[in-house]
């Protein structure tokens, strides 16, 4: 006979709860409630999976196996600790947030009651509500708490078609922070590039338009080369007096300390692709140096 899944209530049906719902309710798992400090966020997803919804999560607490809390990051210490003091948790019981800076500390007034405290933080933006599940598949998640709550998760993560890693929570600011590079600061470079094509006449629809393949395109490099083989561009080439004319062409110290900046960093690359020599390279960051001082060369 299968083994039934375990019962799962979720606290908080924003953008990471709704997709971590329908991810977990396609996959057969018996939703218990859905909890929200919004009541229309949840009544709006419990209706869409066929399940019940509550404004506190001590009203379907106790029938969870499993609780996920999926709140934003200053309300999950907040929440458990008004759940805990309604004696909602029980022992035995497995409660997880989903934050990726945050360790399973925030938990402990659970833990206090009996229950098994982890973190399970998905390794994918969303940007609304409205992901569909397949948002989860073939994405990484990161694991960590009590040994019983990292097995569990590995299963559920397993079944959402992911995969799982664990972290140690004295790494878990250094992973959040690499993550928000990637993510968060992609944005900001998107922007900054499209205000600066702005100046020329495109408006920010346009140079989205024009500068979004121009990013898969790099995406692609990267994802069939690797990230040093895949870079291109002049610091690549070992191209100086393009690198010159482009902080020439900056009208703010923002935008040329910012490319200097990125541009020290981009020669490391270069040199570890090996297609600058220490001569090209010597000339580049020169030129990048001296214009990240505000001076003339």
């Amino acid at each position: 006979m299968k083994k039934q899944k375990p019962k799962i209530g979720i606290v908080g049906a924003g953008k990471v709860g709704s997709v971590l719902a329908r991810g977990l309710s396609d996959r057969g798992y018996h939703l218990s409630g859905i909890a929200s400090n919004s009541l229309e966020s949840a009544s709006q997803l419990a209706r869409e999976l066929g399940v019940g919804t509550r404004v506190r999560a001590a009203d379907f607490i106790q029938d969870a196996e499993i609780l996920f809390i999926t709140t934003p990051d200053r309300c999950i210490g907040e929440v458990t600790a008004q759940v805990a003091r309604e004696n909602g948790f029980k022992r035995g019981q497995m409660v997880l947030h989903t934050s990726g800076c945050l360790t399973a500390e925030v938990l402990l007034p659970a833990k206090k009651q009996g229950a098994w405290i982890g973190c399970m933080h998905p390794l994918q933006s969303f940007a609304n509500k409205e992901h569909t599940s397949e948002r989860l598949a073939g994405i990484y998640f990161a694991l960590s708490g009590q040994a019983e709550v990292i097995q569990q998760a590995e299963k559920i993560v397993n079944d959402l078609g992911g995969t799982s890693f664990q972290i140690l929570d004295t790494d878990k600011s250094l992973y959040h922070g690499a993550a928000c590079i990637v993510s968060n600061y992609t944005v900001s470079l998107m922007h900054w590039a499209s205000r600066l094509y702005g100046k020329f006449g495109l408006s920010s629809d346009e140079a989205l338009t024009a500068l979004v393949p121009l990013l898969e395109g790099t995406l692609q490099n990267i994802k069939e080369m690797g990230v040093v083989q895949g870079l291109t561009g002049p610091i690549s080439r070992g191209d100086d007096i393009t690198v010159k004319t482009h902080l020439e062409a900056f009208e703010n110290e923002v935008d040329k300390s910012l490319y200097s900046e990125l541009g020290m960093y981009t020669l490391g690359i270069a040199l570890e692709k090996g297609t600058v020599n220490q001569e090209q390279a010597a000339s580049i960051e020169e030129i990048l140096r001296i214009d990240n001082r505000g001076k003339s060369s």
